[in-house]
C-alpha cells in the first residue's frame, strides 16, 4: 500500500513539475527531490517485493538442466548472495545514515536520516526474506519442490472447503 502511496506522490509531483514549467515558467524547488525520493522508496519496496515473491531476474536455463541434488545447493547459495546483497545495503545505507544524519535536504529542508533509514531497514528485510527462503529450503527442497507442494495443498484445502460447503 505504501509503494501505491509513492507512485501516486511521484506521478503528482511530476505533473506539478511539469505543469509549472510549461504553464508558469516556474518550478516548485521541492518538486524534484520529493518525486527522486518516492522513486527510490518505491524501487526499494519493489526490490524486496521481488526477493519474497521470487520474481527477480534469473538465468535458470543451466540451473533447470542438472539433477534435483545439484540444483538445492544451487537454490540456496543464490539465497545466500541476495541475502548477503540485502546485508550489504544495510550496512552500506547505516554508514551513510550516520555520516549525514545531521544533512538536509536544500530543496525541501527534509532530513537526509528519513532518506537513508528507509533503505537500511529495506536491506535488513529483504536478508530476513532470504534466510526465510533458505530454511524453506532445508524444510521444502528447490524452488520448483514448494510450488508442487504448494499446489497440492491449495487444490486440497480447495476440496475440502467445497465439501465442507456442500454438507
Amino acid at each position: 500500500m505504501f509503494a501505491v502511496f509513492c507512485l501516486v506522490t511521484m506521478v503528482v509531483v511530476v505533473f506539478v513539475q511539469v505543469i509549472g514549467r510549461y504553464v508558469f515558467a516556474n518550478t516548485p524547488r521541492w518538486s524534484e527531490e520529493i518525486a527522486r525520493q518516492c522513486m527510490i522508496i518505491f524501487t526499494f519496496i519493489g526490490m524486496a517485493i521481488g526477493v519474497r515473491d521470487k520474481i527477480h531476474i534469473g538465468l535458470t536455463i543451466v540451473v533447470d538442466s542438472l539433477n534435483i541434488k545439484i540444483r538445492l545447493p544451487i537454490e540456496i547459495l543464490g539465497k545466500l548472495f541476495i541475502m548477503t546483497f540485502g546485508i550489504m545495503i544495510s550496512i552500506n545505507m547505516g554508514l551513510l545514515f550516520t555520516m549525514l544524519r545531521h544533512n538536509r535536504l536544500p530543496g525541501t529542508g527534509i532530513p537526509i536520516l528519513y532518506i537513508y533509514a528507509f533503505p537500511t531497514v529495506i536491506g535488513v528485510l529483504i536478508a530476513l526474506i532470504a534466510a526465510y527462503q533458505i530454511y524453506d529450503h532445508f524444510r521444502f527442497g528447490t524452488d520448483e519442490e514448494q510450488e508442487k507442494l504448494l499446489e497440492a495443498s491449495t487444490g486440497a484445502s480447495i476440496v475440502t472447503t467445497e465439501e465442507g460447503i456442500n454438507k
